[in-house]
């Protein structure tokens, strides 16, 4: 009996001993970390294990927010806010509206101003094209009328008329040395006189006839010359005329139109800025302006931060022993206090000595790590802890 006590008695004191080594882990679930704000951010805790570097810090935007306005100097009353403190907006998206009924009766007008000059040069264009096309109708017109004046005009009938002026004078001529010349001796029959007579009126008449036929080929040669130079100064001023009609319509048409084109423009780059878009992926931080107001050039509307670029962790008074061990380009994985069961992958991007930090104080570094695309809707402010794998 005493045996079986003492070996019940062993058996007791081996499980006690067992049940000693054992340790209960609390599930990692059931542990929640508050954040405390303190007035003075107090450095950052980070701590170097084997190949892991981690740090606590926040998500942040790569850039400042902005605050917008409307471009452009336009102003006027806001007639519409489509977005609200909070919102996430894409590149394009509209953020607000200006009352636009004087910017588009202003391109209206601008339009019309371009639509005449355009309808003013058409028809200016139109009256030179007609102007040309008579231009060279005229200027062919004295070219074959001058053509006609040169073959007319020819010397032929002046020589034609001057050579049978020689004749008839030389027929004269014989005809009174016929009529002077006794026939036998100092004898001439009276009707052979009389012939001879005769025959030297009708030289002198021819004689005359030709002298006059010579004066009016002189007269008509003379007529023909002036109609020659007056169809040669037909083609002159054609020639001029058409020349003139080289260079174009007027210069001032195209200039009309350029200044039209030019306040068109104007008034069309004014409406569309009287249209307030996001100019990339943001979120918005806070609506300066309510519905209504009257806002004038560059008067801020909205505050924007820019995420296009994705958001940062962003891990702050680190120290010289903390970072020397990093590189941009090293592997981290961030576990953020709002998502503990997922953690996000990452790379440091860059590591940046802080200009303002106290000489007195390590901790003067800070740690960007770009985080690889999550389907988690990620928000500025959002803290946890990176892990940094130094690969050391």
């Amino acid at each position: 009996m005493k045996q079986w006590v003492k070996l019940l008695w062993l058996l007791a004191m081996v499980m006690l001993a067992a049940g000693c080594n054992r340790v209960v882990e609390a599930p990692m679930s059931a542990i929640t970390v508050e954040a405390v704000e303190t007035a003075e951010p107090a450095p950052l805790p980070a701590a170097t294990v084997g190949k892991l570097v981690a740090a606590d810090g926040r998500l942040a935007s790569p850039f400042p927010s902005l605050a917008l306005g409307f471009s452009g100097g336009v102003s006027g009353e806001v007639i519409t806010i489509t977005v609200r403190a909070g919102d996430v907006v894409q590149a394009g998206d509209v953020l607000a509206r200006l009352d636009d009924a004087e910017l588009r009766r202003a391109v209206d007008a601008a339009q019309l101003t371009l639509d005449r000059a355009t309808l003013d040069r058409e028809r200016a264009q139109a009256q030179w094209e007609r102007d040309v096309a008579d231009a060279e109708q005229s200027l062919a017109s004295a070219q074959r009328a001058l053509e006609s004046a040169r073959l007319q005009y020819s010397s032929t009938s002046v020589e034609e008329a001057r050579t049978a002026l020689e004749h008839m004078r030389q027929a004269e001529a014989d005809a009174k040395k016929a009529y002077e010349t006794p026939l036998f001796g100092d004898y001439t029959p009276d009707d052979e006189r009389e012939r001879d007579y005769k025959a030297w009126q009708n030289a002198i008449r021819e004689r005359e006839f030709a002298e006059m036929r010579l004066k009016d080929a002189l007269n008509a040669r003379g007529v023909r010359a002036l109609d020659t130079e007056a169809r040669e100064q037909d083609v002159t001023q054609a020639e001029r005329k058409r020349a003139a009609l080289e260079t174009g319509i007027a210069p001032s048409y195209a200039r009309a139109i350029e200044d039209a084109e030019r306040e068109l423009a104007k008034a069309q780059a004014a409406l569309r800025n009287a249209v307030l878009l996001a100019p990339w992926d943001a979120i918005v931080l806070s609506v300066d302006v309510a519905p209504k107001a009257t806002v004038s050039a560059g008067t801020p509307v909205m505050t924007l931060l820019n995420i296009a670029d994705g958001l940062r962790f962003v891990s702050e008074n680190l120290s010289e022993q903390h970072v020397a061990a990093l590189r941009p380009g090293q592997k981290a994985t961030i576990t953020l206090r709002a998502y503990p069961e997922t953690p996000l992958e990452g790379i440091v991007e860059a590591i940046i000595p802080q200009a303002k930090a106290a000489q007195t104080t390590d901790a003067r570094f800070t740690v960007h790590v770009r985080l690889a695309p999550t389907d988690l809707a990620l928000l500025p402010g959002l803290t946890g802890r990176a892990e940094i794998f130094t690969g050391e």
